[in-house]
């Protein structure tokens, strides 16, 4: 007999302070990048219409506007612009567009304040802060000010940056390089709750971090039989590319 594990249920319970789906949560890794473009106004409006945390990277333009933008300059996934986001103007950003990751209709730019405003209220949002030039202050303020902290989850592979964050009074999640090892008690003494290893960490590590509080989010699972063995071990969820499709593969007989 298969396994069934049961998924988003789309009740809401709270955990360290942010409001999360309750059962193995599926997070919208760059706003579903295997289904929309990426990180774009469409794959946010999307994801929003599901209980999936909605997750992005944070860079910054040439003025200081922060936007989702993973890799180190648009070339990949926009076409309009190209070069580095802090060589690129707000006018260009969007005059630009995001490109599809199949054949589909291309994306729209959008910007952190447009996509707090949006959805921070009644959405998880889980920023990763990728750019060195990021003011941590001004980020947290955006957060702050209006009052949606409950609904944040801020992220980096930095763990200073990290602390930095949880100093500030945020939610915040420890992203950890393959392989890497932590002291699961002292990431908790620091003020940081959630933890994002990658997928091929141990049951062993997922074990101590849990048991020292962590909330355990690997990253970025994309084949159910990964995400099954990693909820067994004791994940909470996964970063995925296609909530989707693995939501509905794990809820399948």
């Amino acid at each position: 007999m298969k396994r069934v594990i049961p998924l988003l249920s789309g009740f809401m319970v709270a955990l360290t302070g942010c409001s999360v789906p309750e059962g193995p949560t599926m997070v919208a890794h760059r706003g579903g990048a295997l289904v929309y473009p990426e990180s774009s106004a469409e794959a946010f409006e999307a994801v929003a219409k599901t209980d999936f945390p909605i997750e992005m990277d944070l860079r910054a333009l040439e003025d200081g506007t922060l936007v989702p933008l993973h890799d180190a300059t648009v070339d990949r996934t926009m076409t309009g612009i190209a070069g580095e986001p802090e060589d690129i103007s707000i006018a260009e950003w969007r005059s630009a567009t995001v490109q599809h990751p199949v054949d589909g209709a291309h994306g729209t730019p959008i910007t952190w304040d447009e996509i707090a405003a949006k959805y921070g209220r009644d959405h998880v949002l889980v920023p990763e802060i990728k750019d060195s030039n990021i003011d941590l202050d001004s980020f947290a303020k955006s957060i702050l000010d209006r009052k949606i902290e409950g609904n944040v989850i801020a992220q980096s592979f930095d763990y200073t940056v990290a602390k930095d964050l949880a100093d500030a009074g945020l939610n915040v999640l420890y992203l950890l390089s393959p392989d890497q090892e932590i002291d699961p008690p002292e990431v908790v003494s620091d003020g940081i709750s959630y933890v994002g290893p990658n997928k091929d960490v141990g049951g062993a590590s997922i074990a101590a971090m849990k048991e020292a509080g962590l909330t355990v989010w690997p990253w970025t699972v994309n084949d159910p039989v990964e995400a099954v063995l990693l909820l067994e071990a004791g994940a909470d969820g996964v970063f995925t590319d296609d909530p989707w499709m693995l939501a509905d593969a794990l809820r399948v007989e």
